[in-house]
């Protein structure tokens, strides 16, 4: 029985129309009328019938529907399902999204991507999503301990405020920031927003609150505002947008040896130092 006329049979059934069904199917429609007869020839019984000007299935169409269902997608499934057997396995990643955006960037130099999950989470939810195996190496500035994970430090990298040119002679108190819209909780440290900001040593005039620090990026970008973001983020950031567009560092008051900001993998406990975190490790020492 040939598979893609009980497809055609089943797309036909779904639509009530061979004009619709054709249409789905990008074939004409006499040899979609073709198609189902041969199908009919081969069943040995009649599928489809008239029904005033249109078509309909006749009973033993709807059963024939009804007990190939299961069979075609089982076979559709089969090309996918046999890819998944013989394909490596995914390589899973955490972070969180503005960090991800940019680190890819360098990361497609020391890791394979053919068969990458990247998932992105916050401080607290990407440990747990370390602990329940739905990544295999995390990667956060800001670890939050847990039983169960291991975390270890592999960089730093250096952190600044940053906008456009017209906030270059701006003194501090009148500096707008895009900062994180939800506290971290649970940090040893008292760094409390997704950043990494010192808030507790230098209050800063906050007057955008994201979700995503990319869209702190973009408000940045547009002159509303500045960020505090990597160096090597802004650096790539540079390269890809317009004169206009392109970010500067804006003095602040937090010393140059404080942006030196740690990153760590953190991996589940009891597993062995895989090629995956030497590897992410090499490439983070890189950003430096």
């Amino acid at each position: 029985m040939d598979i893609d006329r009980v497809r055609y049979f089943h797309i036909f059934s779904e639509t009530g129309s061979l004009v619709k069904a054709s249409e789905i199917l990008h074939i004409s429609q006499p040899a979609l009328s073709k198609a189902l007869k041969l199908l009919e020839h081969e069943v040995g019984v009649k599928l489809i019938e008239a029904d005033g000007r249109g078509l309909r299935l006749t009973d033993t169409g709807i059963t024939f529907r009804k007990e190939t269902s299961s069979l075609l997608d089982k076979w559709l499934q089969l090309p996918k399902l046999i890819r998944s057997q013989t394909s490596q396995a995914a390589t899973k990643i955490g972070s969180f999204e503005i960090f991800t955006t940019y680190f890819l960037e360098s990361l497609t130099k020391f890791v394979g991507l053919e068969n990458l999950e990247l998932h992105e989470f916050i401080p607290g939810k990407l440990e747990d999503a370390i602990i329940n195996s739905t990544v295999d190496v995390g990667i956060t500035y800001v670890p939050i301990p847990k039983p169960g994970i291991e975390f270890i430090e592999v960089a730093k990298i250096r952190m600044g405020v940053f906008g456009v040119k017209k906030y270059k002679n701006s003194s501090w108190s009148e500096l707008p920031f895009a900062a994180p819209l939800s506290p971290i909780e649970g940090t040893p440290s008292k760094v409390v927003g997704l950043d990494g900001w010192p808030d507790h040593r230098f209050p800063r005039n906050i007057k955008y609150r994201v979700t995503l620090m990319e869209s702190a990026l973009e408000l940045a970008r547009e002159g509303y505002c500045v960020a505090y973001l990597p160096e090597f983020i802004i650096s790539s950031h540079n390269k890809k947008v317009l004169p206009e567009y392109k970010l500067v560092e804006i003095s602040s008051p937090v010393p140059k040896k404080d942006r030196n900001q740690s990153v760590f993998l953190i991996y589940r406990k009891l597993t062995n130092e895989s090629q995956l975190v030497r590897q992410i490790a090499k490439c983070l020492r890189s950003l430096d």
